[in-house]
This record gives structure tokens, C-alpha cells and sequence, in this order.
């Protein structure tokens, strides 16, 4: 069998799988990468690569692929993609996170790429109350018939996956919350955690204030990084978990002067 007959089946097989795709999120308006790999038989790597190389038919949403709109702005990285990276230290650190987690415990749980994890590990027949404002934890959640899940609601941002009030949302201060689940996209022993965008900052920080406990999570490579919106200082959140499990303060500022060489 020739090499150019090969190559011409793989062709056909992959313009076959982009048309159906296509074709099946027109129908849907929305799909699931996940969904979308189980629909077509192959790995969500693969559908990933697909959408990537299609990016007139299609455009990521947190985890869910759309339809491309030349007149929406695209997102500036895919969420899906991101979480790939340092995937085995984000796993790791949201298991040390679960012993936190009690039966009808009431928890927080921020965006980003990292608490997915978390969700994920929530043991099925645990009932929590599981409250977030990011799309990509919100679909994990509602996998699991146990959690109660409250989402505060407003303007979805694509780039975070996440939807910010208009106005002052009064939601969380209906709520007891044990322990808010905080990300953070940078973490400064001295300037503390850290995001990308200031309204994230500002869910983060309500957040933080109506619950009893702040867990910083965040995997190691996240330490010595600085980003423009200020979350809390260190001192302000009661545990930080790495992946190598709870760190202290001091720890975090030991690890930052050996990652930039001063010690």
C-alpha cells in the first residue's frame, strides 16, 4: 500500500471528522471537548488539534467549542489547553486540598485552570454546596448529583471563563462559606497573590471575606510570578497548598529566592 494512498485516507478521514463536528455544533450552538471526543471516537487531543486548525469553523470557550463569529472577539488562550500545562502538579495540589472538604460543608471555588481538579475529586455521594462564578466549574459540578451549585451570575469574559457581576452581587453574602478555594495566576512572597484581571480580584477578595477559611492553591510554578491585580497577601489566606502539600509563608519565600537564584 503506498504511502500517498495513506495519506490521502488520513485526509478524508480528517475532513470527515471536522465536518461532522461541524455539523454537530451548529446543531448544539455548544459542545463539550470531552463530548465531542466520545462523539467522534478519537482523544480530546485530537479535537483540540482540529479545532486549532480550523479556527474559521471553530473557537474554544472554556472547555466548550462554538461555532467561529468573525464579529466576536476570540479569546487570547484556550482554557482547555492551558490546564495541560503543569497538569500533574494542579492534580496534585487539589488532592491535598479534599481532606479540607467535610459532608454539607458550604465552599468556594475560584477559576482558572486549577480548581477543575478539585471539583473533580469531590467524592460522588459527598453533599456540599459548591459556589463559583466560572463556567469551566460549573460543568464539572453539575457531573456530581450531590452538590447543590450556586453560580453568581453576570457578563461572561470569555478569556477567564467566568462571569462578573454588572453590579454589587449580594449572592455570597447570603452565605456561610467554610472554605473558599482561591487560584491565583502569580504568587510574590512580598506583593502576594496575584491575577491577571481585577474584577477576578474582586470575586476573589468577596469571597474570601465571607469565608471562615482561605486556601491559596497553586502549583509551585506559580511562585516568583507577578501579575497586574492584586488578590490578598499571603498572610491574609489560613492555608497555602502546593503541590507538595501546605506551605508556609516563609517555605513560599525560601522556594521564590532559589527559583531566582539568590539563595
Amino acid at each position: 500500500m503506498s504511502k500517498t494512498g495513506d495519506a490521502g485516507r488520513a485526509v478524508d478521514r480528517k475532513q470527515a471528522r471536522v465536518t461532522r463536528l461541524l455539523d454537530e455544533v451548529t446543531r448544539q450552538k455548544s459542545l463539550h471537548v470531552r463530548d465531542a471526543a466520545e462523539l467522534l471516537d478519537v482523544s480530546e487531543m485530537t479535537v483540540r488539534r482540529d479545532v486549532r486548525n480550523n479556527e474559521n469553523f471553530f473557537q474554544f470557550l472554556g472547555g466548550h467549542i462554538m461555532a467561529a463569529d468573525g464579529s466576536a472577539q476570540r479569546t487570547p488562550y484556550d482554557l482547555t489547553e492551558a490546564s495541560e500545562r503543569n497538569e500533574a502538579a494542579k492534580k496534585a495540589a487539589c488532592a491535598a486540598c479534599v481532606p479540607l472538604i467535610r459532608e454539607k460543608d458550604t465552599i468556594f471555588v475560584d477559576c482558572g485552570t486549577t480548581l477543575p481538579h478539585l471539583v473533580g475529586m469531590i467524592p460522588v455521594d459527598m453533599e456540599v454546596t459548591l459556589i463559583c462564578y466560572a463556567l469551566n466549574i460549573a460543568d464539572m459540578a453539575v457531573r456530581k448529583p450531590n452538590i447543590r451549585l450556586v453560580v453568581i451570575g453576570g457578563t461572561y469574559h470569555p478569556p477567564t471563563a467566568s462571569f462578573y457581576p454588572l453590579d454589587e452581587d449580594a449572592t455570597l453574602a447570603q452565605f456561610a462559606i467554610g472554605h473558599a478555594f482561591i487560584s491565583a495566576a502569580g504568587v510574590d512572597a512580598d506583593l502576594g497573590a496575584t491575577c491577571t484581571t481585577f474584577r477576578e480580584a474582586g470575586v476573589k477578595r468577596a469571597a474570601m471575606a465571607r469565608a471562615r477559611s482561605s486556601v491559596l492553591v497553586v502549583d509551585r510554578s506559580k511562585i516568583g510570578q507577578i501579575k497586574s491585580a492584586c488578590i490578598a497577601d499571603l498572610a491574609e489566606f489560613d492555608v497555602i497548598v502546593t503541590e507538595k502539600g501546605e506551605m508556609t509563608r516563609d517555605a513560599v519565600a525560601k522556594h521564590q529566592a532559589r527559583r531566582v537564584g539568590r539563595a
